[in-house]
């Protein structure tokens, strides 16, 4: 079950260490940034960011696009401070998505890496076309059903993780697809116990932790080796997904 508060705890905790154990997700941001102006073109006159982290989508749209305003938006507070750092006169807001209001509407909406943690995606594609002008435009990266399928084996534990098809239905009812790709990225660790850390620190753990005993972490690692092993490394499976939706007027 997906618990927000220890999403927000577990990124708090680990947003020193965020930026360098998060390269997967670095890279979703380049590629979405780099596919909305390929696909939508770089110019857009008000711009929400909501999830933004430490800023690595924030600091790519900046890079490549063309705005009069950016607003941006995380579930924890000290986000504003990295958001800050990158783009002094932006606007920012706390908050999980799912709850906040806003009254203005945007031309663009963008989030990285965040789509994983929403509750009801179905009731916040709608909140989003809400806020956007007519033919606006919301881009996004999430994670599909392969994510982290290592550690749902070995451990049992993972976020309901939605299959591609029915993320592609769910977007269909009130958007047109512009551009939807997915792909695996595999990157391998000298242990299972790695892999763990690496999890950590990139705070990407909001499901509530097993009681590692000595029994438990010996039974993971040894679980983990036999199953998932290529030479003297062990792997991880990321499955990101890259959407680009138009708000359909009817």
């Amino acid at each position: 079950m997906l618990d927000k508060n220890l999403v927000k705890v577990r990124f708090q905790k680990n947003l020193a260490t965020y930026e360098k154990s998060a390269l997967v997700q670095a890279e979703m941001a380049k590629i979405l940034a780099s596919k909305i102006v390929e696909y939508c073109g770089n110019e857009f006159e008000r711009i929400f960011e909501f999830g933004a982290g430490t800023g690595s989508l924030t600091k790519n749209i900046i890079a490549g696009l063309n705005f009069k305003k950016y607003l941006t938006n995380d579930i924890m507070e000290e986000s504003e401070n990295y958001i800050k750092k990158i783009l002094h006169n932006s606007d920012f807001i706390a908050g999980d998505i799912e709850k906040i209001e806003l009254e203005e509407k945007f031309d663009l909406i963008a989030s990285n890496a965040v789509m994983q943690w929403i509750c009801d995606i179905e009731e916040l594609l709608l909140k989003i076309k809400k806020l956007l002008e007519p033919e606006g435009i919301f881009a996004f990266t999430t994670f599909g059903e392969l994510n982290y399928r290592e550690i749902k084996e070995t451990t049992g534990i993972s976020l309901n993780y939605l299959k591609s098809e029915r993320l592609k239905q769910l977007c269909e009812k009130d958007y047109e697809i512009i551009y939807y790709d997915e792909n695996i990225i595999q990157p391998y660790f000298n242990s299972p116990i790695e892999v763990l850390k690496h999890i950590k620190h990139s705070g990407t753990n909001g499901l509530k932790s097993l009681s590692w005993t000595y029994t438990k972490l010996k039974h993971f690692e040894k679980f983990y080796k036999e199953n998932f092993s290529q030479g003297s490394k062990v792997k991880l499976t990321y499955n990101p997904i890259y959407v680009i939706l138009r708000a359909k007027n009817i």
